[in-house]
């Protein structure tokens, strides 16, 4: 963002009409002076939001480097196909962004690509403000150079498109732009039929704020129709790679022992669980009866979601299932009862969430 920013000012000063060397200085001394409050306020967030950047100044920029180089074994998938994250084909992120995004954003962000061609073709040899014209421009290619680095980059990526979360205030910002011309336009042939338009526009942002009230607490599942929803992603893209359904999966299985367990004196009173996830986000839930174990092939029970299908890895009686729209996303085994050799199948962990999304969380027997 910061060299969008000192791009923008410097191109702002090069385009400005009978502008000498001076006054074009005077300019870009004025932006800048402007953009560091700016910048500050971003700062100060960005360490509450990633503390590592404050150890030391020069960590965001090391950051953007050492990603590129960023190889660990990590898997992902995409359209059913489990990738190594440095083999993930070119369009990985353009194909998540196409099927993680509302379709009505993505249609508003086409409609102003087109509503800024065709103010370019209308003043083409005309002497009028190309300002508008120049902050589309930019806008645009905010959102696509850093996805045309990637491309042409073929750099390393995995867990879908939250690496490039960056791009969607920009993209959202296109779609408005676009909503206004098209709304706009409509309108030109009768009124009615542009308070039609915008009830239609209306209509679709609604429909995606129920999906995402449906999705509630896990609103990072949604996926739009282009894929069918969160239906037809399910076990084919990346969806609960985070083991969010922990607290609910933790609280299922407490409630579950205090119905089968409470009144039984010759049952024991604490048990393992296996996790197909991060530890320290299952003790932050737990009572004192459960215990995490790396040892899956004596758990007594077994959390994992259906990411990647980690769910699948060990037989057992379903006895919790966390869904959403009538999607199982995690699930509850009880194993007690099965020898360590009849728990396991032949099914793969690809990928297991952790703390940074990065590590693979492998199963022990």
């Amino acid at each position: 963002m910061v060299g969008y920013a000192l791009l923008l000012i410097a191109l702002t000063a090069w385009m400005k009409p009978r502008a000498d060397w001076s006054e074009s200085a005077r300019l870009c001394t004025r932006s800048l002076m402007r953009f560091v409050p700016a910048f500050a306020v971003a700062y100060v967030i960005m360490i509450i939001s990633w503390p590592w950047a404050s150890l030391d100044f020069l960590n965001p920029a090391r950051a953007i480097f050492a990603f590129a180089h960023f190889h660990y074994p990590v898997r992902t998938v995409l359209a059913g196909q489990v990738y190594l994250m440095s083999d993930v084909p070119r369009w990985y992120e353009p194909d998540y962004l196409a099927i993680k995004m509302p379709l009505v954003v993505l249609i508003g962000a086409a409609a102003g690509v087109v509503s800024a061609a065709w103010q370019g073709v209308e003043r083409r040899g005309k002497a009028r403000d190309g300002t508008r014209l120049f902050n589309i421009a930019v806008l645009i290619f905010v959102i696509a150079f850093p996805l045309l680095c990637q491309v042409v980059g073929h750099g390393p990526s995995f867990t879908g498109m939250r690496h490039f979360l960056f791009v969607v205030p920009p993209l959202a910002a296109l779609a408005g732009i676009g909503f206004n011309a098209g709304l706009s336009y409509v309108e030109g042939y009768g009124r009615a039929l542009g308070v039609a338009a915008l009830a239609a526009v209306l209509a679709a942002f609604a429909f995606d704020a129920a999906a995402l009230v449906q999705l509630h607490p896990y609103e990072y599942l949604y996926y739009n129709s282009l894929v069918g929803g969160l239906q037809g992603a399910s076990r084919r893209y990346e969806t609960d790679y985070w083991v969010n359904i922990m607290p609910a999966a933790v609280k299922d299985l407490e409630s579950y022992l205090d119905t089968t367990d409470r009144h039984d004196p010759l049952r024991p009173q604490h048990f393992t669980v296996g996790v197909c996830g991060e530890r320290v986000s299952f003790e932050n839930e737990a009572d004192r009866r459960l215990q995490w174990t790396p040892d899956w092939s004596h758990a007594d029970f077994f959390i994992a979601p259906t990411h990647m299908n980690c769910d699948q890895v060990l037989r057992g009686r379903i006895v919790k299932v966390i869904e959403r729209v009538g999607v199982p996303i995690g699930v509850v085994k009880d194993l007690r009862g099965l020898s360590p050799q009849a728990r396991w199948t032949p099914v793969e962990v690809a990928h297991g969430p952790s703390n940074n999304g990065g590590s693979p969380a492998t199963p022990h027997g």
